[in-house]
C-alpha cells in the first residue's frame, strides 16, 4: 500500500473513533441525566456498582476505545500476538496488556493459545 494512502486509511479510522467517542460521551450524559431524574442520588451512585461507570466517564471511555484498537491490532496479524508483542504495538506496559489480554479471552473476544514456548493471542473468530 502506497503510503500516502496509508496515512489516509489511519487518518479516516481516528475519525471514526473520535466520532464513536463523541457518541458515547453523548449517550453517558443522558443516562447520567436519566439516573439523576430518576431520583438517584450521587450517594447512591458510590454504593451502587451498576452506576460506577458515571464515576469516571472519561476513563470509561478511554478504556473502550483504547480494548477495541488492542482488538483490531491481534485481528490485523492473523497469526496472534505474545503479550510483549501486542504491548509494542498497543504502547502499553506488558503487564497492563496481559491483564487486558486475559480479560478479553475471559470475555470471549479473545483465544489464548501455546505456540511453542510462547502464549499467544488471537481474536475468538479466527
Amino acid at each position: 500500500m502506497e503510503k500516502g494512502a496509508e496515512i489516509e486509511k489511519l487518518r479516516r479510522e481516528i475519525q471514526v473513533l473520535r466520532d464513536t467517542v463523541s457518541s458515547l460521551t453523548r449517550t453517558i450524559d443522558d443516562l447520567k441525566t436519566t439516573v439523576i431524574k430518576d431520583n438517584v442520588t450521587e450517594k447512591n451512585l458510590d454504593t451502587r456498582s451498576d452506576y460506577r461507570i458515571f464515576q469516571d466517564s472519561e476513563s470509561c471511555l478511554s478504556h473502550d476505545a483504547s480494548w477495541i484498537r488492542l482488538m483490531n491490532l491481534l485481528q490485523d496479524t492473523g497469526a496472534g500476538l505474545t503479550a510483549a508483542e501486542a504491548a509494542i504495538r498497543w504502547g502499553k506496559s506488558r503487564s497492563r496488556t496481559s491483564e487486558v489480554l486475559n480479560k478479553l479471552v475471559e470475555e470471549g473476544h479473545l483465544v489464548k493459545y501455546r505456540d511453542g514456548r510462547e502464549i499467544k493471542f488471537r481474536t475468538a473468530d479466527e
